[in-house]
C-alpha cells in the first residue's frame, strides 16, 4: 500500500498541471540570469571605453624646504621634550607640506669621541594632533645611536606624497589634480622625544662625562604641483 501511494505522489508531480509553474519557475530564474549577464558585460563595456578614451596626465612637484634647528643640552638618563611649532614655517602661495625629516647629531660625529666612548642617543617622533600620515609604512618614527653617528626620522605629511613624479588617468586637468590639492595637512606641532644614556669613560685620567649637546634640524618639505597632458 505505501509503495503504491509512493508512486501515485511521482505520478502527480509530472502531470502536465504540475509542469507548468515549474517550467515557469525555469524560465523565470535563466531570464534573471542572463539580465545579470548582460548587465554585468555592459559595465565592462563601458570601463573598457573609458579606461581607452580617458586621457592621461603627468604630474611633477616643484619642491622647496625649510628647516628649523635646536641645540638641546641633555643629562644623563633625562628625557627630553622638543617642540617644533610647523605655524611658524613660511608655506608659500600655492604650496602644500609634503613630509618632514629630521635628522638628530650627537656632540661628537666622526664615528668616535676623543676617549672611544659615544654616549647613547634615542629619539622618536611623538603622535600628537598634527595633521600627518601616522600610519604611513614609509615612516621612521623612532631612532638610535650609540656610535657619535647622525640618524634621521622622517613622517610623511601628505598622502602618498613622496616627491616621484607620477602619472594619471582622468577627463580633465581638474579631476587629474583632486588629489593633489587638498588642505589642511601639516597643521599643528612636531614633538620631538630625547633620551640618553651616557656612557663614561673608564680610567682614572678620563674626564666626567654626565651630558650631551644633541642638534636636532627638522626639514620641512613642501611641493607645489605642475599637470601636463601626456
Amino acid at each position: 500500500m505505501r509503495m503504491e501511494t509512493e508512486h501515485d505522489a511521482r505520478r502527480l508531480l509530472i502531470t502536465k498541471e504540475s509542469r507548468i509553474p515549474t517550467f515557469s519557475a525555469y524560465s523565470l530564474t535563466l531570464l534573471l540570469m542572463l539580465i545579470t549577464v548582460g548587465d554585468f558585460a555592459g559595465e565592462l563595456e563601458t570601463t573598457a571605453e573609458f579606461t581607452s578614451n580617458t586621457p592621461e596626465w603627468r604630474i611633477t612637484f616643484e619642491i622647496q624646504n625649510e628647516t628649523m634647528q635646536t641645540v638641546e643640552t641633555v643629562q644623563d638618563d633625562e628625557t627630553r621634550n622638543v617642540l617644533f611649532e610647523l605655524s611658524e614655517i613660511n608655506v608659500p602661495d600655492g604650496y602644500l607640506i609634503g613630509y618632514i625629516d629630521t635628522l638628530i647629531l650627537p656632540e661628537e660625529q666622526d664615528g668616535d669621541d676623543d676617549w672611544g666612548q659615544c654616549d647613547s642617543i634615542s629619539a622618536d617622533i611623538i603622535e600628537n594632533q598634527l595633521t600627518a600620515q601616522w600610519n604611513d609604512p614609509s615612516n621612521d618614527l623612532s631612532g638610535q645611536d650609540s656610535s657619535c653617528l647622525p640618524f634621521e626620522l622622517n613622517l610623511r605629511v601628505y598622502p602618498n606624497f613622496s616627491g616621484d613624479s607620477i602619472t594619471v588617468s582622468a577627463t580633465n586637468e581638474y579631476q587629474a589634480l583632486q588629489n593633489w590639492t587638498v588642505p589642511g595637512w601639516g597643521e599643528g606641532d612636531l614633538l620631538i622625544e630625547l633620551d640618553l644614556d651616557v656612557n663614561t669613560p673608564l680610567g682614572l685620567n678620563s674626564p666626567t662625562d654626565s651630558d650631551e649637546e644633541i642638534t636636532v634640524e627638522v626639514t620641512v618639505v613642501m611641493f607645489s604641483v605642475s599637470i601636463q597632458k601626456i
